[in-house]
């Protein structure tokens, strides 16, 4: 890699560090110019290899990446070659690999636990989007300051649209991390690296690598015929519930391994979709004096509501019970629980005046019906009883843009809408299209009478967008589209792999791509070179 000596590397890259450099490959910490941001580059030299697998492994792991969109897996920017060098682009994480924090630092039960379940929130997204990492190993976990994990190196892992450029079932990976059956060289699945996250939970829960021993020899023949009884032993100390997740995924048998990660998720109760809450790297001593204070309050407020709470509703009925009003009272006091909706922002509590809601339409059995249903009369929910008396609730949808409403697979109406659609109680499944847009994920709601469902939706959450900008300006083509002259707010792009280009007569196109994900806004920056 002696060539690669400026400091500016293939016209977007500005070198701040070297990080790791041979004669083959090279990584550096970089501002990428464009977007102005700290980033990890990847290089290598096609030329001076002494594999030529090398290339295809870096082109795998840049494409595997581009279509893995996930909080706790390492995001790829872009990758391309320029003249003989191929390379990747990252994001740069302030922080250190799981190795680096066994070395330095000790971890909390809550903290290990935490790390745990963002390891297997990554690793669940890639298997069910056909990935296998194939290399899980504490070097590949990268950790920053408020314990969010990300997965890397995915220069080993399989994709089921690869074509193999090694034998498939050749031995990869690092031998202290490996299934036996990535030992023996047989056809691997998503049970391999659970395997291997389970020795490196094995390590973080108990500071040891149990298969690990004097040299590769010796180490394989251990994963080869090691004792689980013997293995489960080294964890005797730990909860009961990590241990037997830890027996489970480190069983020799596959069929006797869990089948999952979202499976190990659930034995944590913990959902797949779960938002991940971020915690502070702190002491023990200082979440413990944290959690004490909570747990005082918490008494406090279960006081408070057991002695006052019925007090005041006591006061507040005697106010308002007078003559016929307690009928009203009677209503009003009807028990309200939470909605069930998978993804939904925002719940209205209060009850409902159904004069305001669109009046049902009583059918008239001379009247042909239509095939649309009509947005004036109550959907039927198919699974109401119909020997109960049942009410009618409300749904009222905001959106942004506009989206089409489809109520159990039936269009119902169009946003904007200027009153609550009225539903008779029960489950209803919910699509919302737009055709500029990619399609939206299928909402469950579950209606009750005398209360409306509020629900906003935004399509352009799932979208990305760019703002362009260059000096002199230029015109501004996105995937082969003109969208018009620098500078350019906003350009809305469904997620993916984004091919850009910058045109100007007299001066040098640039001609890049970037991989844009759901929620981005990029800002980019370019500076045009005269001919």
């Amino acid at each position: 890699m002696s060539s690669l000596t400026s400091e500016i590397l293939f016209e977007k890259f500005q070198i701040i560090e070297v990080l790791k450099k041979d004669e083959h490959a090279a990584v550096f910490l970089a501002n990428h110019i464009y977007l102005s941001k700290k980033i990890i580059l990847k290089v290598l030299n096609t030329q001076k290899l002494p594999d030529p697998s090398m290339v295809e492994r870096f082109k795998r792991e840049g494409k595997i990446l581009a279509k893995l969109d996930h909080p706790n897996i390492i995001k790829v920017l872009d990758f391309g070659m320029s003249k003989e060098f191929f390379y990747i682009s990252f994001e740069y994480i302030e922080g250190e690999s799981l190795r680096n924090i066994f070395k330095t630092k000790t971890l909390s039960p809550e903290q290990k636990e935490h790390v745990m379940i963002q390891i297997l929130k990554g690793l669940d997204y890639a298997h069910k989007n056909q990935i296998i990492h194939r290399d899980i190993k504490p070097e590949n976990i990268f950790i920053d300051k408020n314990l969010n994990v990300k997965l890397g190196d995915f220069g080993l892992a399989l994709s089921a649209e690869d074509n193999f450029v090694t034998n498939p079932y050749s031995i990869v990976g690092t031998p202290s991390y490996m299934s036996p059956e990535q030992v023996r060289g047989a056809k691997l699945t998503p049970q391999s690296d659970i395997f291997s996250a389970g020795v490196v939970f094995f390590e973080l829960f108990t500071g040891k690598n149990p298969f690990l021993r004097d040299n590769v020899s010796l180490t394989l023949n251990e994963i080869m015929a090691y004792d689980e009884n013997e293995v489960s032993k080294l964890a005797e100390e730990q909860p009961e519930l990590i241990k037997d997740i830890l027996s489970k995924m480190l069983k020799k048998n596959v069929g006797q391994r869990y089948e999952s990660a979202e499976e190990i998720l659930d034995e944590l109760n913990i959902h797949v979709d779960q938002p991940t809450i971020v915690i502070n790297n702190v002491d023990r001593e200082g979440n413990k004096s944290k959690l004490a204070w909570i747990f005082i309050v918490v008494i406090f407020l279960g006081i408070a509501a057991i002695f006052v709470v019925p007090m005041l509703n006591q006061q507040s009925q005697n106010k308002i019970i007078s003559g016929n009003d307690k009928e009203n009272v009677s209503q009003n006091n009807k028990s309200e629980e939470p909605n069930s909706l998978q993804q939904q922002n925002s719940q209205a509590k209060d009850q409902v005046d159904l004069n305001k809601l669109k009046e049902p339409v009583v059918n008239n059995k001379n009247q042909e019906s239509s095939q649309k249903p009509d947005a004036n009369k109550p959907l039927q929910n198919a699974n109401a009883d119909q020997n109960k008396s049942i009410g009618y609730g409300g749904l009222f949808i905001s959106a942004e843009p506009w989206v089409d409403i489809y109520i159990n697979g039936e269009k119902f109406d169009t946003t904007p809408l200027n009153k609550p659609i009225k539903l008779l109680e029960g489950n209803y499944t919910l699509n919302f299209v737009n055709p500029e847009y990619p399609p939206y994920p299928a909402q469950m709601v579950k209606i009750k009478a005398d209360s409306v469902t509020r629900l906003n939706i935004n399509l352009n959450s799932k979208m990305g967008f760019i703002n362009f900008n260059s000096n002199p300006w230029g015109d501004v083509y996105v995937n082969g589209e003109k969208k018009g002259p620098t500078p350019l707010r906003l350009v809305r792009v469904a997620p993916g792999l984004i091919g850009i280009k910058i045109k100007r007569s007299n001066y040098k196109d640039i001609d890049t791509f970037y991989n844009v994900r759901a929620g981005d806004t990029l800002k980019l920056n370019f500076t045009l070179k005269s001919k």
